[in-house]
């Protein structure tokens, strides 16, 4: 919770947001409060158990610590993973075209470093250590995105520097679905998103990966990279893998990587114009999001 109050702080103020008096900015602003997946045997509890529990120990308190004047009706939590980006995505369309909110704010956070979630991941052997050379190191990150239409930034004059071109979301796979299929599923995420391009020619730019050290992971992307070679230009890409540096970060990692993609755009050292964030969450659903260099349309900041 503090992880994502403090990267709205960030956002607040490298963004030179209204303060808390302005109650009109705040009252038409949305909130999507992404979490990880809750898993019983990480948490202690689960959604079946206790339905309320993001609403009353996660997204009210998170309301609190923010301190601006954000309606809870317009607030909603999300416990979906390495693929919550995506579905925020999805529902800031909707609540953006329902026009009961100007903008919507995405705030991102996960931690794998406390004593609980350590304990999980070393008891499903997921940890990476001098026993074991292939795994995950554990990390945390909170991540902010500001995500509002083209012509409502640009009337206040925002600062902006990415565009949301395209967003796709895969299904969960059935159980027992080989990597082969999830590396299928993979690829066509990305084609999909890739199809919403202007661009005839294979994609070219950054691409963001989740892979963590996990060998599942990693050979459900080899699958997807095999049927992609028509569609990505991979010697020409600069892949990236944030957890290289970060550690796994869960439900943050896909809003890092955004940012980490406007940052590359703001600051000129982006390999070109296009940005992919690949997502695999720990259940096996897919998502990706294509991102453009934002111009006198931006929409994200």
């Amino acid at each position: 919770m503090r992880l994502a109050s403090g990267a709205f702080e960030d956002l607040r103020d490298g963004a030179g947001l209204p303060s808390h008096t302005d109650t009109q900015f705040w009252h038409r602003t949305g909130l999507l409060a992404l979490a990880p997946l809750i898993d019983n045997e990480r948490f202690g509890w689960s959604l079946e158990t206790l339905p309320d529990a993001l609403k009353t120990a996660y997204l009210r308190p998170l309301l609190s610590l923010m301190e601006v004047p954000l309606r809870e009706e317009n607030a909603r939590s999300l416990a979906l993973g390495h693929c919550g980006l995506a579905v925020a995505f999805h529902q800031a369309e909707a609540m953006l075209s329902s026009r009961t909110v100007d903008r919507v704010l995405v705030l991102a956070a996960d931690s794998y470093v406390d004593s609980e979630s350590l304990a999980w991941l070393s008891s499903r052997h997921r940890l990476k250590s001098p026993q074991r050379h292939v795994g995950l190191m554990p990390g945390e990150a909170g991540a902010a995105i500001l995500v509002e239409r083209p012509t409502v930034a640009r009337r206040r004059n925002a600062p902006t520097h990415v565009h949301i071109e395209a967003v796709a979301l895969g299904t969960l796979p059935k159980p027992g679905a080989t990597l082969a299929q999830l590396g299928r599923a993979f690829a066509q995420a990305t084609q999909q998103v890739l199809a919403a391009s202007t661009s005839t020619k294979p994609f070219q730019g950054d691409l963001f990966v989740d892979l963590n050290g996990e060998e599942w992971k990693a050979q459900a992307w080899g699958h997807a990279q095999v049927l992609l070679t028509d569609h990505v230009d991979f010697p020409r890409c600069r892949v990236l893998h944030p957890a290289e540096s970060l550690g796994e970060t869960g439900a943050a990692g896909a809003p890092v990587s955004l940012a980490m993609a406007a940052w590359a755009f703001f600051r000129g050292h982006a390999t070109g114009e296009s940005a992919l964030v690949c997502s695999l969450s720990d259940a096996g659903q897919v998502a990706s999001v294509l991102s453009t260099r934002a111009g006198a349309t931006s929409s994200t900041g």
